[in-house]
C-alpha cells in the first residue's frame, strides 16, 4: 500500500510512502469458533449465534448461508443473505460516518434478526424455511478468503400451509387457502410452474394475502394475514405478471413467500 499527501483531487500527490500490510496471523480463523444456539428456528424467530475469536479485529461480520452456499472447504464465501457486525450486533454499526464497527470482541453473541434495516443484506427477512449455517469472516472487503463456517447446520421450520384445487378448467378463476401463523407483511401468494424454482425464478401471477396487488406491504389495506383465502381470476395487465390471464395449460404450484 502507499499513503499520500495530497492538495486536492486533481492535482498529483505531493509525496507518499510505500508500506506492507500483513496477511492475518496463520491459524486465526481455523482457531475461531461460530455456531448457533439452537438447530432448529421457526420462521421470523431471532438466530442467536455465539463466536469466539484469538484476534479481535474491527468490521468482523457473522452472516448466514443456506447450507450449500458456503463451507470450510471453500477459498472464499459469497455475500451472506443476512449478517449482523459481531461486536457490534447489529448492521449499522457505530459509526455514523461510514456505518462501521470499530468496537472489537474476544467473543459474544449476535441475534440476527428483523429489527434492522436489512437493505444492506442479499435476501430479505424473514428468511424462508430451508437449511442454513453460519459463517464469520474477518475481511470486510470481498473476497472473503478468511473465515470460519460453522460445521453444524440449522433448519428454519414453518407450520404454514397451502392448499388449492387439484385441477382448474382454462380460463376459469380459482382460490387458494391458506394458513400463515407467522405472518409478515411481505408475504404474498405466487403462481408458478411446476419445475420453477420460486426463490430464484419469476412467478407467473401473484397476490397480496388480501387479494390485491396493490394491497402488497400496506400495514392499513393488509396487515399480516394469519389465515384467509385469495381468488386468482383475470388479472389487471398493468400490473406485474408475467404471463397474462389466463395461465396457459399444465402442471402449476402455488407458494407461499416471504
Amino acid at each position: 500500500k502507499k499513503v499520500c499527501l495530497m492538495y486536492d483531487d486533481y492535482i498529483p500527490a505531493l509525496v507518499c510512502e510505500y508500506f506492507t500490510i500483513n496477511e492475518l496471523p496463520p491459524g486465526t480463523a481455523s482457531s475461531s469458533t461460530v455456531e448457533t444456539l439452537d438447530l432448529s428456528y421457526e420462521v421470523n424467530d431471532t438466530i442467536s449465534v455465539d463466536f469466539t475469536v484469538p484476534v479481535a479485529i474491527q468490521n468482523t461480520w457473522i452472516g448466514v448461508y443456506t447450507s450449500d452456499q458456503a463451507n470450510n472447504t471453500m477459498s472464499s464465501i459469497p455475500e451472506p443473505l443476512a449478517w449482523m457486525y459481531a461486536a457490534c450486533n447489529n448492521v449499522a454499526g457505530d459509526q455514523t460516518e461510514n456505518n462501521d464497527c470499530a468496537a472489537t470482541a474476544l467473543s459474544g453473541t449476535v441475534d440476527i434478526d428483523g429489527r434492522f434495516d436489512a437493505s444492506r443484506w442479499e435476501r430479505d427477512w424473514p428468511l424462508p424455511p430451508d437449511t442454513y449455517r453460519v459463517c464469520l469472516s474477518f475481511y470486510n472487503n470481498d473476497p472473503y478468503e478468511e473465515f470460519i463456517c460453522s460445521e453444524d447446520t440449522f433448519d428454519i421450520t414453518t407450520t404454514a400451509s397451502i392448499s388449492g384445487p387439484s385441477e382448474v378448467d382454462f380460463g376459469s378463476e380459482f382460490i387458494v387457502s391458506y394458513n400463515n401463523p407467522d405472518a409478515v407483511l411481505s408475504n404474498w401468494i405466487g403462481l408458478y410452474n411446476v419445475d420453477s424454482d420460486p426463490v430464484e425464478d419469476d412467478e407467473l401471477f401473484w397476490s397480496s394475502m388480501c387479494g390485491s396487488q396493490e394491497d402488497w406491504e400496506n400495514s392499513t389495506t393488509c396487515p399480516p394475514q394469519a389465515s384467509g383465502s385469495v381468488t386468482f381470476a383475470g388479472m389487471d395487465p398493468d400490473l406485474e405478471s408475467e404471463e397474462q390471464w389466463p395461465p396457459s395449460p399444465g402442471l402449476k404450484k402455488v407458494c407461499l413467500m416471504y
